[in-house]
């Protein structure tokens, strides 16, 4: 039996809705998935709603937190979060908020190269709370500025590029404090893609309590080293896609057991 811990949706930067989401997941016979958005747990509980049509089988709450640390960034995953705390709901409105401001200004500086879209045009394309340069990059490829994704980020939106545009990030240290603080367990996501994996030292001593050692930008040596560097350090072992809805659909491709769940659940003191 497989699952997967690594998938996003409408409410952030994915292409497919969570009831979508959840009948791919079907489809494809995974038993377990758990919606990681960027930023967000607006898309858990459409997720949840349509995974109740289905017997045996279940939605993990979960985010994935965007945090900037010694010159990288670096993604922490939360798992079994309660999606409904309220100061959970306060810090993830403030980096939404920060999110719409850095969008204004993306727009204002296409326009002042010519290029003419509007927040409007983006906000259709999000249909969610967290709005990201993947929606900006759609409503580029609408209006015919590009004829791809790759080249709306590649020619515009990446560091760089006339309107590239940074964004507020937490510490790591401030995300795994939050995912704590909202009864999750913090994981640190595809270490594969850091530019430096020293830090990951850094990162258990901050309490991470998993590593992401499965993942579609993972070779067998990565999955390999983190697996190992995981168990000598008593962490648990997470894995999925990292799906945002884009062909081919990576939902449920990678081979990650049904017993990462089972650990997830037992440290997380979920009532089975």
């Amino acid at each position: 039996m497989k699952v997967d811990l690594h998938i996003h949706t409408t409410y952030s930067d994915g292409l497919l809705t969570p009831e979508q989401v959840v009948k791919k997941a079907i489809d494809r016979n995974l038993q377990a998935i758990a919606i990681t958005d960027h930023d967000t747990v607006d898309g858990i509980l459409p997720a949840i709603i349509e995974a109740g049509k289905y017997e045996g089988f279940e939605v993990i709450p979960g985010i994935e937190l965007s945090t900037y640390y010694d010159g990288q960034e670096v993604h922490i995953l939360g798992y079994y979060i309660d999606y409904k705390d309220l100061n959970l709901k306060k810090e993830l409105l403030d980096l939404q908020q920060n999110r719409q401001q850095r969008l204004e200004k993306i727009i204002y500086k296409l326009n002042n190269i010519g290029v003419l879209i509007n927040i409007k045009d983006v906000q259709e394309k999000a249909r969610g709370s967290s709005v990201g340069r993947p929606h900006v990059a759609l409503a580029l490829k609408e209006k015919g500025y590009v004829t791809s994704i790759k080249e709306a980020f590649d020619k515009y939106l990446s560091k760089g590029r006339p309107a590239y545009v940074p964004r507020k990030k937490l510490t790591p240290s401030d995300a795994i404090k939050l995912i704590k603080n909202s009864d999750g367990i913090p994981v640190l996501a595809h270490p594969g893609l850091l530019e430096n994996d020293s830090i990951i030292h850094e990162l258990i001593e901050s309490g991470i309590r998993g590593i992401e050692v499965i993942h579609k930008d993972h070779t067998q040596i990565h999955t390999d080293c983190y697996t190992k560097l995981a168990l000598e350090n008593n962490l648990l072992l997470t894995g999925g896609s990292d799906s945002h809805g884009e062909e081919p659909l990576l939902l449920g491709t990678l081979n990650v057991p049904i017993e990462y769940v089972t650990k997830l659940k037992d440290k997380a003191k979920v009532k089975m």
